[in-house]
Parts: C-alpha cells; structure tokens; sequence
C-alpha cells in the first residue's frame, strides 16, 4: 500500500512540476505531450483534483494503520473526516474533468467517471457503516474505497510508461484499456 501511494505520490508531483515548470518537466514528444497539454489547459482544476489526492495518498496508509488507530483513536477520526472531506473533492473534480478534459475519448471519459462513482459509492457505504457503528463493516467500505483510489492514482504511470513503449495515441490507448476492462468484468 505504500508503495502504490507513493507511486500516486510522484505522480501527482511530476504533474504540479509540470504545470509550474513546464519548459523543465512538460514531456515534449507525443503521446505523452498530449496529456500535459490537457492539464495545463486546465490548471485551477488539475490543482483543485490533486492536491486533495496528495493528501489522500498520505491519509489512505494511516487510517489502515491498527497500530495508529488503536493508541490514536482521535486522531484517526479526525484525519477520517479530513480524508472524506478531500475524497468529496476529488470525486467533484474528477466528475468534471472526465467530461472537460478527456484525452482518451468516450472510452475514457466513460471508464473515469465509472471508477469516480465505484469510488464516491464505496466511501459513502463506509461513512453511513460508520455512523451507525458498523465498525467491521465500515472497514470494509473504506479498504474498497482505498482500492480505488490507490489504483486509479498508480496506474497514470503505467499508462505513461505504455504511451512510451508502444506509441499510441490516447484515445487508442483508453479504447484498448476500456476493452480490456469490460471483457475482465
């Protein structure tokens, strides 16, 4: 689990470097030119999306951890609400970007918003498990809603490292990822 937060960790400070320093760390060749160019056309929104995902790539291993929740009870029910209230975020601003800032096409565009409502659904399940005491039940919820969230975050390098290595296009990419998805479902 840490090394898939600290995966979605480094992706999101390569992407605030390169809306901040692009002359320095924007990729300049296609395919990958292409997904910087969609995020720098959208800055306040990109900042808004992972700024929120920063912290929940810091949050999602402490609030697993037993240790941190059994001798720090406090502290795990306030970084919980902390933690939701940037899930919140991040699920509003990802709505928005899977229709404005759409690389990859429909396919993409259908496969984001999928995983943001699988995501906003699981996390919504832990808070209502939660309130009504629902302990094992709520830790249920939220290890799914973690499973999301880490997975979505981890596989940008991926798709990253398979632009590079097979040269598609974004939308080709995303039509064979969202193919590959539906037939494994």
């Amino acid at each position: 689990m840490w090394l898939s937060a600290f995966i979605g960790l480094a992706a999101a400070t390569h992407r605030i470097l390169a809306l901040k320093y692009p002359e320095t760390f924007a990729r300049h060749s296609p395919p990958a030119a292409v997904t910087d160019i969609g995020f720098a056309q959208h800055k306040l929104l990109t900042f808004v999306h992972i700024l929120p995902g920063m912290l929940f790539m810091v949050l999602c291993p402490l609030q697993l951890s037993r240790a941190i929740r059994n001798k720090h009870l406090t502290f795990h029910r306030w970084s919980g609400r902390v933690f939701l209230v940037c899930c919140a975020i991040i699920v509003a601003s990802a709505l928005i970007m899977s229709f404005r800032m759409t690389i990859g096409g429909a396919s993409e565009t259908a496969a984001t918003t999928f995983y943001t409502l699988l995501f906003a659904f699981c996390l919504t399940k832990a808070f209502v498990h939660i309130r009504r005491r629902e302990i094992l039940l709520h830790r249920e919820w939220m290890i799914r809603g973690f499973a999301i969230g880490l997975g979505v975050a981890t596989v940008r390098p991926i798709v990253g490292a398979f632009f590079a290595a097979r040269q598609l296009a974004p939308h080709e990419f995303f039509e064979l990822l969202s193919g590959l998805v539906l037939r494994s479902t």
